[in-house]
């Protein structure tokens, strides 16, 4: 793995982690309630609703355009 390969999945990484915290802010923001597991469950069933992710079990599988346009 090269530098530029693990650089493209920390930008990735960290793209999804704002689009979470994104979701889980409006969460915050409609309830009131900031703490805890309901917000995380609520960005990850909103995001599940938008297609961006699929919860399979325990595993979370992205469907998640990368800069190249590819989705992983």
């Amino acid at each position: 793995m090269t530098v530029r390969d693990r650089l493209q999945e920390l930008r990735t990484w960290w793209r999804r982690r704002r689009l979470l915290r994104a979701y889980s802010r409006v969460f915050t923001a409609r309830t009131g309630k900031r703490v805890g597991f309901t917000p995380i469950m609520y960005a990850y069933e909103q995001a599940e609703r938008d297609g961006l992710l699929e919860l399979d079990g325990e595993d979370v599988v992205w469907h998640w355009p990368d800069e190249d346009g590819e989705t992983t």
